[in-house]
């Protein structure tokens, strides 16, 4: 695990309670087990004086401290799931 400030142990403790209310909320008959690994990918824009947008993207894994096999399966899997999804309304099925 890396070394983390203060501010970054105090944000990922907020950062997991609130994924543990998403999940809740979004989902409240699956609250099975302990929340072990997650991934937030998250994406800024802004725009330079020159109007040029700027994008700037950010991965946090839970404490900074996912191994990346589990980084790779667990963003693999939502790949494939987006990927899904995608075929299915392309093609009107609401699955």
């Amino acid at each position: 695990m890396t070394d983390r400030t203060p501010e970054q142990i105090a944000a990922d403790e907020a950062l997991t309670e609130a994924i543990q209310n998403a999940w809740l909320a979004y989902a409240p008959n699956s609250d099975f087990g302990v929340l072990m690994e997650y991934v937030v990918l998250a994406r800024r824009r802004t725009f330079a004086e020159d109007g040029e947008p700027l994008t700037a993207n950010i991965m946090i894994p839970r404490d900074q401290d996912v191994p990346i096999d589990l980084l790779i399966g667990m963003t693999g899997q939502a790949e494939a799931i987006f990927r899904h999804r995608a075929v299915s309304w392309a093609v009107g099925d609401d699955d």
